[in-house]
C-alpha cells in the first residue's frame, strides 16, 4: 500500500460508520484532517492516515452517523425558554398556580411573568376554553403571558389585558384574533398576530442573556448529536445576535436562517416584505459554512388545535379557518399570498411556507409554482413547512414543481390529544405523510420545530419507523419509513434543503467533518432501544463539542 500523503488529525476505527452516501455503504473507520472527512473505509485503510501527531480512537463498536440537522428549529427561542416557566408538563389547574406562584423576575428584572408549553388537550380545566380568570388567582398584580406550545397564540391575565388596553371594543388584528366570551369581553386567549397585542409590552432580555442562551441551547443540541439546524424565524437583531456569536467564535452549531421580519407577528404584507427586500441585498447563499441565510420564512395560516390552519373540510365544531396574510376575505388573502412569495423568488430567496392545513398548502403549492413558471429558477428548493395536513392529489404537483416539505414527526407524540379534539382521529392518523411524499418523488426533511417539542431526533426516527411512544401518535403502515429514510431525513436530506448535499449530511472524504458517535446501532437495534441510544461524542468541523 502506498502511504498517502496527507497526515490525519483524529482517526476513528473499530466501529459501524453508516455513511449515508448514494450507495448506502457501512465502513469501519473514518479519518479527519482539519474540519474535513479525509478519509472512509476499513480500518487498515484508514488507519495509514496516521502518523505521529494522530489522536486515534478506537470506537470499541460503537456507531458513527453524520452529524444530525435538525431542519426547522426556533434555535434562540430553544435557548431563550430557559428563562421562561416551563408549562410542558401541567395537567391541571392546580399544577398550573403552583409553576406560576414560583416564578421569579421576568425578562430584565421586570414584574412581567413569562411561561411556556401549555397544551389545552393537557388541563382539564381548560375545557371548552381557557380564561384569563384560570390564571389570576396565582399571578396577582403581576402581569402575565403565557405562551401555548405551537407559539401561535398566548393566554394572559386580567393585568395584562389591561395593561395593553384590551377591551370589548379592541378590533382584531390583521391576521389575528381577540377570544371574547359570549357577552363580547376578552377571555384573555389571543391567537396568531393578536398576541402582538400584549407581548410588545414585555421587556426584552439583554443582549448578554441572549447570547448566553442561544450558546447554552447549542450545546444541548450537541448533547443529542445535532451538528446543524435551520432557524426558521430570523428577525434584522437575531441575525445580529447569530453574526456576534460567529465574530466571536462562540457556535458549536451550524445555522442556516430563514429571515422573517415582523415577528412575533406572523402576518407580513406584500408592502413591508417588498421594502425589507429594497433596503438589503440579502439572497439565499450568503455567509459561510457556519452562518448563512436560506431564505425567507412566510405564514400562510396557523395551526388547527387553534383552529387557525386553513382547511378544505371544516372543523368538527364548524368553521375552516382562513391565511393570516392581509386581506378582508378568502380571495384578497390568497392574492397576497401570492404577490410575497413572487417578491421573495423573484430576489433569489428560497421560501419555505408555514402550511398546516390542507386549503392552506394547496394555495402555497399555487404561488410557488405560479412564481417558479414565470421566473424560473432551477435550484430553489422551496419548501412547504409542516405540511401537516396535505391533499393527497398535492403530491404530484409538489413532486413536479420541486417543491419539498418540512415534516415534525415528534408532534405526532407531542400534540396528538389537541389535534385529535380539533381535527378528529382520522385526519391527524394521517398527518405528516413522509412516506408517500418519498413515494411521490417529493424531497423531504425531519425536525423538531424546538422548543414546541424537545429536539430528539431519536423520537423522530422511531415515529416515522412505527415505534413512536404513547397514543395519538401511530403511522399508518403505508406511511411508514424504513430506518435508512428516516435518518437520511435528519441528514442528507436536510442538507439538500441547505444546498449543502455536496458538502455535509453524509460521510464521504471532503465533507465537512460534522460527526456523532452513538453507542448502538441506530440500523439494527431494538424498537425499544432506538429511543435511548445515547451519543458519547459529536464533532462538527472535526472539534469535539460533546463527549461522554
Amino acid at each position: 500500500m502506498t502511504p498517502p500523503t496527507t497526515q490525519a488529525d483524529l482517526v476513528l476505527y473499530g466501529g459501524n460508520v453508516v455513511t449515508l452516501d448514494g450507495k448506502s455503504r457501512t465502513a469501519t473507520a473514518v479519518a479527519v484532517a482539519g474540519d474535513r472527512i479525509l478519509a472512509v473505509g476499513d480500518d487498515r485503510h484508514v488507519r495509514s492516515f496516521a502518523g505521529p501527531s494522530t489522536s486515534v480512537l478506537d470506537l470499541a463498536g460503537r456507531t458513527v452517523l453524520p452529524g444530525i440537522n435538525d431542519a426547522h428549529l426556533h434555535l434562540a427561542m430553544f435557548g431563550l425558554s430557559g428563562y421562561a416557566v416551563d408549562l410542558n408538563g401541567i395537567d391541571s389547574l392546580a399544577t398550573l398556580h403552583l409553576a406560576l406562584a414560583g416564578a421569579g423576575a421576568g425578562p430584565g428584572g421586570s414584574d412581567w411573568l413569562v411561561g411556556e408549553g401549555w397544551r389545552e388537550a393537557n388541563i382539564p380545566e381548560f375545557d371548552p376554553t381557557p380564561h384569563c380568570t384560570h390564571l389570576d388567582p396565582a399571578t396577582g398584580d403581576r402581569p402575565a403571558v403565557l405562551h401555548h406550545a405551537s407559539r401561535h397564540s398566548v393566554l394572559v391575565n386580567t393585568v395584562a389585558l389591561r395593561m395593553a388596553g384590551i377591551t370589548r371594543d379592541t378590533e382584531d388584528p390583521q391576521g389575528g384574533k381577540i377570544v371574547r366570551d359570549p357577552s363580547g369581553e376578552p377571555t384573555g386567549l389571543l391567537l396568531e398576530a393578536a398576541k402582538d397585542l400584549v407581548t410588545r409590552y414585555v421587556p426584552e432580555h439583554s443582549e448578554e442573556e441572549r447570547l448566553d442562551a442561544i450558546v447554552s441551547a447549542m450545546h444541548t443540541l450537541n448533547s443529542l448529536g445535532i451538528t446543524s439546524v435551520t432557524d426558521p424565524i430570523v428577525w434584522p437583531e437575531l441575525l445580529r445576535d447569530y453574526t456576534t456569536l460567529h465574530r466571536q467564535g462562540r457556535m458549536t452549531v451550524r445555522v442556516n436562517t430563514l429571515l422573517h421580519w415582523d415577528w412575533p407577528s406572523p402576518t407580513s404584507t406584500s408592502e413591508g416584505l417588498a421594502k425589507a427586500l429594497s433596503y438589503a441585498g440579502l439572497s439565499t447563499g450568503l455567509g459561510d459554512d457556519w452562518l448563512r441565510v436560506g431564505g425567507c420564512k412566510l405564514f400562510a395560516d396557523g395551526v388547527p388545535t387553534q383552529c387557525t390552519a386553513w382547511l378544505h373540510q371544516p372543523y368538527p365544531e364548524g368553521g375552516t379557518g382562513h391565511l393570516v396574510t392581509h386581506g378582508d376575505d378568502d380571495e384578497a388573502r390568497y392574492d397576497e399570498l401570492m404577490r410575497m412569495i413572487e417578491l421573495a423568488h423573484r430576489n433569489r430567496l428560497q421560501v419555505q411556507v408555514h402550511v398546516t392545513g390542507d386549503r392552506a398548502a394547496d394555495a402555497a403549492i399555487d404561488g410557488l409554482a405560479r412564481a417558479l413558471k414565470a421566473d424560473p429558477w432551477p435550484d430553489a428548493r422551496h419548501a412547504l413547512i409542516h405540511g401537516t395536513l396535505l391533499a393527497e392529489d398535492s403530491y404530484d404537483r409538489l413532486a413536479e414543481y420541486g417543491i419539498g416539505v418540512i415534516t415534525s414527526s415528534l408532534m405526532k407524540s407531542h400534540s396528538g390529544a389537541s389535534m385529535t379534539r380539533s381535527i378528529g382521529a382520522d385526519r391527524w392518523s394521517r398527518a405528516f405523510p413522509a412516506g408517500a411524499l418519498l413515494a411521490a418523488g417529493v424531497h423531504v426533511a425531519d425536525s423538531s420545530d424546538a422548543p414546541v417539542c424537545f429536539p430528539d431526533w431519536r423520537r423522530g426516527v422511531a415515529t416515522f419507523t412505527g415505534s413512536a411512544p404513547g397514543p395519538y401518535a401511530e403511522v399508518p403502515e403505508d406511511l411508514r419509513l424504513t430506518r435508512e429514510q428516516a435518518l437520511r431525513l435528519w441528514t442528507t436530506d436536510a442538507a439538500h434543503f441547505e444546498h449543502a448535499d455536496h458538502q455535509k449530511g453524509s460521510i464521504v472524504p471532503g465533507h465537512l467533518a460534522d460527526l456523532v458517535v452513538l453507542d448502538g446501532d441506530v440500523m439494527t437495534v431494538d424498537a425499544d432501544r432506538l429511543q435511548t441510544l445515547t451519543p458519547t461524542l459529536t464533532l462538527v468541523g472535526g472539534r469535539a463539542v460533546h463527549s461522554r
